[in-house]
């Protein structure tokens, strides 16, 4: 990846953290409303963090490869293939832990959505990254 491109994946992994930060808090009080054990919904969030880190990494890459690839059907497909993929690598990982007692898959399932408030952080983190930067040099 060039460096614009690991920016860009830097930026919105870090509005997956913040993102899972709060889920993980907030999670603290609703476990023992809803009934549940908090260690499996903080593994399962745990879980779904790193899946969700894997994702961004992985659109970064298929990105800049479809990018620089030239064919525009090249690019288009790979694109859809890698998208198909992140989802059946997310239905996987839940199917595996669906009846698990030491990871909660409804958790992996709601951490996965931090993948969306990562694409919205991003644009803040740019900011104030950018903004920062520009004053160093």
């Amino acid at each position: 990846m060039n460096k614009e491109t690991r920016r860009t994946c830097l930026y919105m992994g870090m509005g997956v953290l913040v993102y899972e930060i709060i889920l993980s808090l907030v999670a603290i009080p609703f476990t023992g409303i809803m009934k549940y054990s908090l260690l499996p919904v903080e593994l399962g969030i745990l879980t779904g963090t790193i899946l969700v880190i894997g994702m961004v990494i992985d659109m970064g890459i298929s990105t800049e490869d479809s990018l620089y690839g030239g064919n525009p059907s090249f690019a288009q497909r790979k694109i859809m293939i890698h998208s198909v993929l992140r989802k059946v690598a997310l239905f996987i990982v839940v199917a595996i832990f669906w009846n698990s007692r030491y990871i909660n898959a409804l958790a992996i399932v709601i951490s996965v959505f931090g993948l969306k408030s990562g694409a919205y952080m991003y644009p803040l983190f740019k900011k104030i990254f950018e903004k920062r930067r520009k004053e160093e040099t």
